[in-house]
């Protein structure tokens, strides 16, 4: 027959009147001090403030998320030159938008898709403000090609021009036969244009086709012909020594051709 152990409660000594100690229940004890009310109360207390606590928290964030002082309307832009304020502040996609949910990183890329646009840096700061930078692609060259004019820079990009800019300099390239790899203009092509500004910076008009390849007449009219992209640094340093020698020498030249390098001719 099994036993039935009776569960024990714990005792507390206690001193009575009369000096003795004596052992009473704990559960009683806490009981009549009412310790377990206390308890109880201060949990119920404890999840109150709790449950206050995040519904004020909920409360800030609902403010700053619907509140109109955090919405978006204008930017500082700056850096700009070719493009104006309302084109770029269009193409940032900000407008309209809280400060909270505005990517600075996605912004920099919708701004660096436009081809003026090198490079742009965006930063933005509570309760709405935000700043961009911009950093514009410099048109150098005017290229004509196939009936309109594009601009191009020093990299080759190429872009509708959208104002006058007096002093580009010109390519004339009915057939687009100078056009790169990528779409824009071949940055030999670039090259050798360059290469012969540092040597004739008063040279503004070049021309190009699949027979001659790049060419142009000098100030005093000798017609230069440095053909397509390949080995362009030495063939404008190989015109630059002819064209020299041939200043020694007193020579009167009217053609240098130096797209075969190997055997340049000079007439």
């Amino acid at each position: 027959m099994s036993r039935r152990r009776r569960r024990r409660a714990s005792m507390v000594l206690v001193h009575p009147v009369d000096g003795k100690l004596r052992g009473r229940p704990i559960n009683t004890l806490a009981r009549r001090l009412g310790l377990r009310r206390l308890i109880t109360q201060s949990r119920q207390a404890g999840r109150f403030v709790s449950l206050t606590l995040l519904v004020g928290l909920l409360a800030i964030l609902a403010e700053c998320f619907m509140s109109y002082s955090f919405f978006v309307y204008e930017a500082d832009i700056r850096g700009n030159h070719l493009l104006s304020y309302e084109v770029l502040y269009e193409a940032s996609g900000i407008d309209g938008y809280s400060i909270f949910w505005i990517d600075p990183k996605a912004v920099e890329a919708s701004l660096e898709a436009l081809p003026y646009v090198r490079e742009a840096r965006v930063r933005s700061w509570l309760p709405n403000r935000v700043e961009i930078t911009i950093q514009e692609r410099e048109p150098m060259l005017l290229w004509r090609t196939k009936g309109k004019a594009l601009w191009a820079d020093w990299d080759g990009v190429t872009m509708e021009p959208i104002r006058d800019l007096p002093g580009l300099i010109r390519l004339e390239d009915e057939l687009a036969e100078a056009v790169g790899p990528d779409g824009h203009l071949d940055p030999n092509i670039i090259l050798g244009i360059r290469g012969i500004r540092q040597l004739l910076p008063e040279v503004d008009l070049f021309y190009y086709n699949r027979l001659n390849g790049l060419h142009f007449t000098t100030p005093d009219g000798v017609e230069v012909r440095l053909g397509d992209g390949q080995d362009m640094a030495y063939k404008v340093q190989l015109f630059d020594a002819i064209r020299r020698q041939a200043r020694i020498e007193g020579r009167s030249v009217h053609l240098i051709d130096v797209r075969y390098p190997e055997s340049p001719f000079i007439r």
